[in-house]
Formats: C-alpha cells, sequence, structure tokens
C-alpha cells in the first residue's frame, strides 16, 4: 500500500509519467484500501504480477527490467525504464529481545513482539511493565499504529496504577 501510495503521488505531480509496478501479491486490506489500489490503477499504473529477477543498464542510461510475468503463463519478460525504485517488505527488528536481558521477550512467529493477548490486552507483552505498540508487534498502516498506541498507553497506565496501588497497600501493612 505504501508503493501504491507513491505512485500516487508521482501521477498527481507527473501527470505524463508512466508507472509501472511490479507485484507478487496486493495486500490491500483495510478499511478503503481496495478502492485506494482501484484509484491507483483508474489513474493509468500499471500493475504487473511477476518477480523481477535483474535490472541492467543501457548505454543510454534507460533500464531494462527483467521478469517473470506471471499472468502471461510465467514466462521471462523484459520492459525499459526510464527509472526505477525498489520496495521492500516490512521486517521485524532482529535484535529487540536483545534489549531485555533480565527476562525473555515473547516474539510471535515471525518475530514480531508479541503480544500476552492482542484481543483483551492489545500492547501487553510477557514481561511486566513492558508495553509494544505499532510497527513492532507487526507490519501497521500509520491509522491502525496510532490506534495501537493509544491501547499500548492504556495498558502501561493501568500497569501504573496497579504498581501505585500495591506500594500503597505495602506502605500502609507496614506501618
Amino acid at each position: 500500500m505504501y508503493s501504491v501510495k507513491q505512485n500516487q503521488l508521482i501521477m498527481g505531480a507527473l501527470p505524463l509519467a508512466d508507472v509501472t509496478v511490479y507485484y507478487i501479491d496486493v495486500r490491500s486490506v483495510g478499511k478503503g484500501y481496495d478502492e485506494f489500489y482501484q484509484q491507483a490503477k483508474d489513474m493509468g499504473c500499471a500493475f504487473v504480477k511477476g518477480r523481477v529477477s535483474g535490472i541492467t543498464e543501457k548505454e543510454d542510461g534507460g533500464l531494462v527490467v527483467r521478469y517473470e510475468d506471471i499472468e502471461n503463463g510465467g514466462t521471462l519478460a523484459e520492459a525499459e525504464h526510464d527509472l526505477v525504485v525498489l520496495a521492500v517488505g516490512v521486517q521485524p527488528s532482529r535484535g529487540v529481545a536483545e534489549l531485555f536481558p533480565g527476562g525473555e521477550l515473547a516474539l510471535d512467529d515471525y518475530s514480531y513482539v508479541g503480544e500476552a493477548d492482542e484481543d483483551m490486552e492489545p500492547g501487553r507483552t510477557n514481561l511486566p511493565g513492558v508495553f509494544v505498540a505499532g510497527a513492532a508487534a507487526g507490519p501497521r498502516d500509520i491509522p491502525d499504529s496510532i490506534l495501537h498506541a493509544g491501547a499500548a498507553v492504556a495498558q502501561a497506565a493501568a500497569h501504573l496504577e496497579r504498581v501505585r496501588a500495591i506500594d500503597t497497600a505495602s506502605v500502609k501493612v507496614a506501618s
């Protein structure tokens, strides 16, 4: 979806530009995402289902993209472009668990920071007092990251309130 957004910005700024996106999967899951993708197609963006296998530069500076054309039987094809922008997928930070040597931070099946109960307590990790928000817990767009951050803040506030209540109770018992 980030690539689709960038393509729409280019097509808006340079209406005569020919924009082509080579993709394996279009992941337009989310409110309005499929319409956003369709809007980019309607604006003239070409979407080619195929895996890029190489890019070579011609003597005149043009770039030749070699790709597997999946929609046409998986044959190898080439297309010439003036500019090629590579968009990489989102990956989790591999060193995040090392930040907590005193306790093992749980990661999910994809190596993102795991949530103890994503549905009932979003943002809470397996470590007391450690909370996660946004893309550290998995790929999210900006609105979902903001929503997730709000949930993590609520979890952190509840944790601080519990700690304060325990500390207050222990002071009364000690008196």
